[in-house]
């Protein structure tokens, strides 16, 4: 097989792949409660990626003072950004949480900014306000039948809600990434990675354990498979991708992914969920996804473009909506 072919292929597997987890965490989410999915599938990849890292006479120890930061990047990426976004895609069509979800890239450039890293050219403060009003745009047709119809207010204010936690999951991922550069990890990527979603699962199963979430869950089917599909294909297969991508193909390149899965996980949940978009919703998704576009690409011109985008794009791999 060709090296083009290769990446074709990887391409590929990071688009439908990553794409396609919003219709498994919706889902999971309607069939399970929200820690049970959460610290099941994190708990099934961890575990992947240590047979996978033992398997090839990597050792799993990191550096003691990394551990706890390695805690903490692990329970932001795996916890509040991956239960935050399965309880808010109980609220909203996995379409419209797949695009606030692509807002983290403009979040991650303003936290950039705000703590003395990179900061944003005019290319990249017109995305970050253009992403402003697309959310705008979004969200106004919920919004607006909570105003005006009494019927209609409590599907908006379960909409708004719903609105809230996704942008609350994509914000602990920002803060996650923001974190995860000025740590410098040392530790090897793959077993780093490891540690993380591991450290994520222990959480998430310490929650279902203490809110009772693995009493009332019930293990149908539909269920399982989607746990088990997040778990290998979500997190394993799109991260070797990924991982591949970014050692053979220009990270800016790479880093399509942001705007790709979102347009992806709309026809998706369109075609699978059978979920309907108003045309302003439409509207707000061709904004949100053009916002994303300019701020990733606002910094190809920079000096340190590539090492910042790679380390940006290379957070997103870890948790893997």
């Amino acid at each position: 097989m060709s090296k083009s072919t290769r990446v074709l292929l990887a391409f590929g597997s990071v688009y439908l792949f990553w794409g396609s987890t919003y219709i498994a965490i919706h889902v999971a989410g309607e069939q399970l409660p929200v820690p049970v999915v959460s610290a099941t599938r994190s708990l099934i990849s961890a575990g992947l990626i240590a047979v996978i890292s033992l398997a090839r006479g990597k050792s799993l120890w990191v550096p003691k003072d990394e551990i706890w930061k390695l805690i903490l990047v692990g329970i932001l990426f795996m916890s509040f950004n991956n239960m935050g976004l399965t309880w808010g895609e109980k609220m909203v069509p996995t379409g419209f949480a797949s695009l606030l979800i692509s807002t983290v890239a403009i979040m991650i450039a303003v936290l950039e900014m705000l703590t003395g890293g990179e900061a944003l050219n005019k290319r990249g403060w017109a995305g970050t306000l253009l992403g402003t009003m697309g959310i705008g745009v979004l969200v106004w047709p919920s919004l607006h039948a909570q105003l005006t119809h009494s019927a209609g207010a409590a599907s908006g204010s379960r909409v708004g809600f719903g609105t809230l936690v996704t942008l609350g999951a994509a914000f602990a991922f920002a803060v996650g990434s923001v974190l995860s550069r000025r740590f410098h990890f040392k530790a090897d990527t793959f077993v780093a990675t490891g540690w993380q979603i591991g450290a994520g699962g222990v959480f998430n199963a310490l929650l279902a354990l203490a809110t009772g979430g693995y009493r009332r869950a019930v293990w149908t089917p539909h269920g399982v498979e989607s746990i088990v599909y997040l778990s290998i294909f979500g997190s394993l297969c799109g991260l070797v991708a990924f991982t591949y991508l970014l050692q053979n193909v220009a990270v800016t390149k790479v880093a399509t992914y942001a705007f790709v899965n979102p347009v992806i996980a709309v026809m998706l949940g369109v075609v699978i969920l059978h979920e309907r978009l108003a045309p302003a919703e439409l509207g707000g998704m061709a904004v949100i996804v053009c916002a994303v576009a300019m701020v990733i690409y606002s910094r190809v011109d920079r000096s340190k473009s590539e090492e910042l985008a790679a380390e940006i794009v290379g957070n997103a791999g870890e948790a893997v909506e």
